[in-house]
């Protein structure tokens, strides 16, 4: 049976359902009356990295080794993640079962996988410029197909005020369905996994004009449509469907500085943190910071000059060289966090039982002085990452915020609530899961599932063994019973066939 994974980077229902009511996106909309609508959850942490490589491996980070954008050397230098350390995506045990694939702008996939098939590399390689494609020489096709083909946005158009953010994911869109075009319709395959990312770019920067639904931004999402409708018509009806996000999104105007809280509150402490503590004391003044209620602060950072013993716990400051990390016991947490929505918290040494519950305690009462609303909706240990050869060494705290809420690392000035003058998105952990084929139920909602579940539940759907070490599991509730599948398939494919006769009058 063909299968396709319909990816999109950030998708979340809260763009979604408001588009769908309003009629702007049909083909999702039917979808939703086809098959079987659900949350993806995607919480350790909602970062386009490890979320990517967990969704197409079913491992979690401690076996796949994806954690960030960046890791760290042994200088504090940072360089580039490109791909998984470890693990198979689910097109590299497909093309061992003997299937023929098409991969197409999944994340963290250059340089491409040897696949019985097709790969073209998604973002974190060297774009179209190097050699992003499985087999090298299906790199010219591509290009002679589809002229101008990029990888990603084309940031330095946008910069240059030649293009707007939107006219420029319009523009990636637009290539990315003619390229799916191409290879659905002229090429065998049984799997495919096609995927859209400029969805994530979008919705950061211009979260409150898609809310608004302005034709600009809506443009993006009714292409997103019609490629939809254009995959389920190259599908077929026999055919199963999956369409998925990494992680989910949501709007906020409240950024948290998290790193100022802990260095505030003795968890967090470095010899450069106090200088840049000390030079903005010494640069406001006694008398300014009286005005501006800080004069106690001020009193504070003078002390922990004279007291502390430098006994860092947490590691979350993005300004320290790999020598001061060691010196203070601190190391590096990624700015990705920021853009994430989320707030990782690496305990650099050991806490006793009631140390760990007083911290987990003190960042749950976390209160906006303004709403009274609670900042963190939950905190997850290194637990959640798995098990596997690259768990953490140390522990680690995961934060995630409540709606409205997200963190930023910026240390060393003297407020902590940085409140926008508009929303912003950010990641959130509720992404989205469509499935849609034989022998999975019609029309049925409210269920839900984690990231790690959809490579067992694509491979049960194609009826094929699922590999020992995965870390998902199949979802059952979206299949229908065997005792009434054979009825069900008839009236879902004789359903599904009178729709794609409509899409290609």
């Amino acid at each position: 049976m063909r299968t396709l994974i319909f990816g999109v980077d950030g998708l979340s229902f809260r763009i979604l359902h408001p588009m769908m009511q309003a009629g702007h996106l049909p083909n999702f909309q039917a979808l939703a009356s086809d098959g079987v609508e659900a949350i993806l959850e995607s919480k350790y942490p909602p970062l386009t990295p490890p979320a990517w490589m967990s969704l197409v491996t079913g491992l979690k980070p401690a076996k796949h080794g994806i954690y960030d954008f960046w890791e760290y050397n042994e200088h504090g230098g940072d360089r580039l993640v490109t791909r998984r350390k470890d693990g198979k995506a689910i097109w590299n045990l497909l093309s061992e079962y003997g299937k023929r694939v098409i991969v197409v702008n999944v994340p963290l996939t250059y340089p491409p996988d040897p696949v019985n098939g097709f790969v073209v590399s998604g973002i974190q390689g060297p774009s179209e410029r190097g050699n992003f494609t499985y087999p090298s020489e299906f790199r010219e096709e591509l290009l002679a197909r589809v002229p101008g083909y990029r990888v990603d946005i084309d940031a330095t158009s946008v910069i240059q005020g030649k293009l707007s953010p939107a006219q420029a994911a319009v523009q990636l869109i637009e290539q990315r369905m003619a390229l799916m075009r191409y290879l659905l319709n002229e090429k065998d395959w049984d799997f495919a996994f096609i995927t859209f990312c400029a969805a994530d770019y979008l919705q950061h920067l211009l979260w409150e004009e898609i809310q608004a639904m302005e034709p600009q931004v809506l443009r993006y999402y009714q292409l997103l449509d019609e490629a939809l409708g254009q995959a389920r018509v190259a599908l077929g009806p026999a055919g199963a469907l999956f369409v998925v996000s990494d992680h989910g999104f949501q709007g906020a105007g409240v950024k948290f500085a998290i790193n100022e809280y802990l260095f505030r509150h003795n968890w967090l402490y470095s010899n450069r943190q106090v200088k840049r503590h000390t030079a903005l004391v010494n640069s406001l003044g006694k008398g300014m910071l009286n005005q501006l209620g800080l004069l106690e602060y001020g009193r504070a950072i003078r002390l922990r000059l004279t007291h502390s013993k430098g006994q860092s716990l947490i590691k979350t400051s993005p300004y320290l060289t790999r020598q001061e990390q060691i010196a203070a016991g601190v190391s590096v947490a990624s700015w990705s966090s920021s853009s994430g929505g989320f707030a990782d918290l690496c305990i650099t040494r050991a806490l006793s039982a009631q140390e760990m519950a007083d911290l987990r305690g003190e960042l749950l009462e976390l209160t906006d002085p303004t709403t009274e609303h609670k900042l963190v909706e939950a905190i997850y240990g290194t637990e959640v990452f798995g098990q596997g050869p690259f768990q953490p060494r140390e522990e680690h705290l995961l934060l995630l915020p409540t709606e409205g809420y997200s963190f930023t690392p910026v240390l060393g000035r003297p407020w902590l609530w940085d409140r926008e003058k508009r929303l912003f998105g950010t990641h959130q952990k509720d992404g989205v899961l469509y499935a849609c084929g034989p022998n999975i139920k019609a029309g049925a909602k409210g269920l839900s599932a984690e990231i790690y579940d959809v490579v067992p539940t694509v491979l049960r759907a194609m009826k094929l063994p699922l590999p020992d070490n995965l870390d998902g599991q199949v979802v059952e509730d979206i299949f229908i019973p065997q005792d009434s599948v054979a009825a069900e398939r008839e009236k879902v494919q004789a359903t599904v066939a009178h729709k794609l006769a409509h899409l290609l009058e």
